[in-house]
């Protein structure tokens, strides 16, 4: 039987009493340090010994929380790493070097996977992403079931933690646009109605939150052929200018669904034309040449 479960509370709770009274160790010597120089200065301003006391038990608290939440990610190898493959996609999309680099960290984090969970799951959906807009749909499926969704469940318990919040939102758009792919109703229905609780907690916090959000609704109604309703969806985001490649292909996909042909052929121009990168203009291309139904 494996006893590591049933020890790791314990020792994760050891680990923050001994980082406590480390921290709280410093700062209690830096104060009487301080006090001390001051007072053979002739300073009278030293403050008590009680008062040096609960000083460094709290500041201590507040130091740890800080180094833990800001500092020791940032010098976290594996951190640097993913943060500058994120950056990386905003600049240049989901070009091949890049997705075999995130394969290659993605691989890496598996040989230890108890300790790399959130970066297992984040590499997991942004490649799963990657290959929806290859439309490699199998692959997608591949990578999204290696996220740790009772993990991020767990870290989204916390509302306040906007990245869980934002994580577990992303999953559940991503499955629900890999099903409605498919043309798989149930299962388009079925993460739509999983993920309603966390697009909710996040609904209004700004219009590019509320546009992934509607993506998911989006995709819903594309696959039980409700079209008008869709490019109703999309008309509350006509002037953002900052999604309006997104929402030029959307529309572009519904039209052509809906067998508008030369309306269709016009937004894939407008996206096509506002496309950053390679690699969005790559992601319209499939999406005109598709031989889906209309």
């Amino acid at each position: 039987m494996d006893n590591t479960s049933k020890a790791s509370p314990a020792a994760f709770f050891i680990r923050l009493i001994k980082r406590w009274a480390l921290m709280f160790v410093v700062i209690f010597g830096l104060i009487t340090g301080v006090d001390a120089v001051t007072a053979l200065a002739g300073s009278k301003t030293s403050g008590s010994v009680p008062f040096r006391l609960v000083f460094a038990a709290i500041a201590s608290v507040i130091v740890n929380i800080i180094i833990a939440l800001f500092i020791a990610p940032r010098l976290n190898g594996k951190y640097r790493t993913f943060r500058s493959l994120v950056l990386r996609i905003a600049d240049e999309g989901y070009s091949e070097p890049l997705i075999k680099e995130m394969e290659e960290q993605l691989s890496v984090c598996l040989e230890d996977k108890e300790n790399n969970k959130l970066f297992i799951s984040q590499y997991a959906m942004f490649l799963g992403e990657a290959y929806l807009s290859l439309h490699r749909y199998d692959d997608a499926e591949e990578k999204l079931k290696l996220t740790d969704m009772e993990y991020m469940e767990k870290a989204a318990e916390n509302r306040a933690d906007t990245n869980a919040q934002q994580n577990m939102i992303m999953y559940h758009v991503l499955l629900i646009q890999l099903s409605s792919a498919r043309k798989d109703i149930e299962n388009t229905e079925y993460w739509l109605r999983h993920g309603e609780k966390y697009f909710s907690r996040m609904r209004g916090k700004n219009e590019w939150v509320d546009y992934f959000i509607d993506t998911a609704y989006f995709e819903s109604l594309m696959v039980h052929e409700q079209y008008e309703n869709a490019l109703k969806l999309l008309k509350k985001y006509d002037d953002v200018k900052s999604i309006a490649f997104g929402i030029a292909l959307d529309k572009a996909r519904c039209l052509k669904r809906m067998g508008d042909m030369n309306e269709s052929e016009r937004y894939f121009n407008t996206a096509y034309e506002l496309a950053a990168n390679d690699w969005r203009r790559k992601t319209v291309e499939l999406e005109r040449d598709s031989d889906e139904d209309i």
